[in-house]
Parts: structure tokens; sequence; C-alpha cells
């Protein structure tokens, strides 16, 4: 087992009243898993992908990853870890304005390796797995781009293979196909697929259906609870 979430809340507190985003929620994930979370916005997707991510803590439970409890780690141990071995994609993609896209994609690795970023054009690019994967998504002729020159689902897709880019255990996406066209959508799909065949365990949150065809363990978020497939009335199911 890669990843186990055990009795897992987080509780927010609005207008005095303090309700459960994420309520009782049991979850493991295994390598070569390719978990897929439906649900609609507000039911605690997010939330709870944050939590299994290492991004915020939760209110009570654990969270177990490659046999090590995050509540057991400080927070730069936590950050460290989830730099080289969670590949997170938020639902916004975020870059830094100052750096090109390429530098943004590569900036992990910098990270992990305590270097800095090394400007560096496409074309002396060594890494043929992260070339082969930007070209799979269309964008490997961008990387030399400033991040303010692309499109929203553009930086979507340079989000995605960010996240790769130390070739982590897990890869955790948020909504990753939002803003893409059924084209670019897919080729995320059989790029996530392609990861999973490899041994990456991947969860995604996400409205979109084609989820179904690719996701071998099928989930509902509904009101902050996590169900098997064919346990909710959502309508998506």
């Amino acid at each position: 087992m890669i990843l186990n979430a055990s009795n897992l809340y987080k509780t927010y507190t609005r207008r005095g009243d303090e309700f459960n985003a994420v309520d009782q929620v049991e979850f493991f994930a295994w390598s070569g898993d390719f978990s897929v979370i439906f649900g609609e916005s507000g039911s605690g997707k997010s939330t709870l992908l944050s939590l299994l991510a290492g991004i915020h803590r939760p209110t009570k439970g654990s969270i177990v990853f490659n046999g090590i409890d995050f509540a057991s780690l400080t927070d730069a141990e936590l950050s460290a870890i989830r730099n080289d071995k969670i590949g997170y994609i938020p639902q916004d993609a975020v870059f830094l304005p100052q750096f090109t896209v390429l530098e943004n994609i590569l900036l992990p690795r910098a990270i992990r390796d305590g270097k800095k970023i090394r400007v560096e054009d496409i074309s002396e690019l060594t890494d043929l797995d992260i070339f082969s994967k930007l070209e799979s998504l269309g964008i490997a002729h961008l990387v030399n781009e400033m991040p303010a020159e692309l499109s929203g689902g553009e930086l979507k897709r340079a989000s995605i293979i960010r996240a790769l880019v130390n070739k982590p255990d897990i890869v955790i996406a948020d909504e990753p196909t939002s803003n893409l066209d059924e084209a670019n959508g897919k080729n995320v799909f059989e790029l996530l697929t392609e990861l999973v065949q490899f041994g990456t365990s991947v969860i995604v949150a996400t409205h979109d259906a084609r989820g179904f065809k690719y996701g071998n363990r099928l989930y509902t978020m509904l009101k902050g609870q996590l169900l098997p497939s064919g346990e909710s009335d959502y309508g998506g199911l």
C-alpha cells in the first residue's frame, strides 16, 4: 500500500457554525491504482486531495504515505516529501511570472537538488522522458515562452508536466482536464494511464465523465463523505 487515510476529517467554521468539508473518510491507494473521485462543486473533493497531498493537515485522522505518518513530520519534512514523491496538480495552475515555462516546469527538480533554476532551451533538454511528455500534451513548442503568453489550458498542461518532473510515486490531480478541449483532455487521461502502467498511483478528482473509462477505482464525494461507486445517487454515476 502506498497511501492510507483513516478516519479523516477537515473541519471549518462558517458564520460561527462548524462543518466538515471532509467527513470520516477512509481511503487507500496501491501502486498502479487509478482512483477517480467524482462530485459536485463544494462536495469536498479539493479539500480531500489537499489533505492526501500533505498541503493541509486534517483536523482529525491519519494519513500514512509509504509507511510514513504525515502527523510525525514537520512542515519542512512534509514539503520535501511532497516535492520529491508526490506529484500534485492543482485545479488552478500557478506559475512564477519571472521564469519561462520550462524553468517553472523544472523548479521541483531544482528544489530537490538544491540548485538554482538553470536557463535551459528546449533544444538542450536531455531528459527525453520530459520531452516526450511535453510533446504528448502538445506544448513542447511553448516552453521558452513566459507564463503570461500561454492560455489557461496551456498552463494547465504545463502544470501536469511539472508535477511529473521528479518521477513521483503518486500523482494527485484536481480537475486536470478543466479548461481543455476534448482532444487535449483525452491526451491528459492517456498520459496518466501510462503512468499507472509503470506503477505510479494516480488519484484524480474530476467532473469529466471520461474518467469512468480510465479509472479502476471509482468514488463519489458527497457532502464531505467519500463513497465507492454505486453507493450514491449522484447523477454523474
